[in-house]
């Protein structure tokens, strides 16, 4: 299992590739469990986008409005902290995904979406 994590803006029927965040899919896998834990959001697809997919998301509208705010609102450092222990991973790592997660994030507006992948 590769957990290569890969994020793509969504605009108008146009997939625009944005960079991973140079972290694991383990880490927004711990990122995406927080929001279902303490937002009771949830993003994930039910199903993966291809065979190769084994965790993907999608923070759109309303969703990724909520997941933003959630984000501002909180001291990444603290926040990271605080997720890290529970999947055993660095706390640097976390905080680079949230910091991640939430410059992408800032970019949905309108019709577009945020799509996230890990294969």
């Amino acid at each position: 299992m590769s957990q290569i994590a890969s994020f793509y803006l969504l605009k108008e029927g146009q997939r625009q590739e944005l960079s991973g965040g140079d972290c694991s899919g383990a880490v927004y896998m711990a990122i995406w469990d927080w929001c279902e834990s303490e937002l009771s959001l949830d993003v994930r697809f039910p199903a993966p986008q291809t065979e190769d997919t084994l965790d993907c998301a999608l923070l759109e509208g309303e969703l990724a409005s909520n997941v933003l705010a959630a984000l501002r609102e909180r001291d990444l450092p603290e926040l990271a902290a605080e997720i890290a222990p529970d999947w055993d991973l660095p706390t640097e790592a976390v905080q680079s995904g949230l910091e991640t997660l939430r410059s992408y994030l800032e970019l949905v507006q309108g019709n577009t979406a945020l799509l996230y992948e890990m294969t």
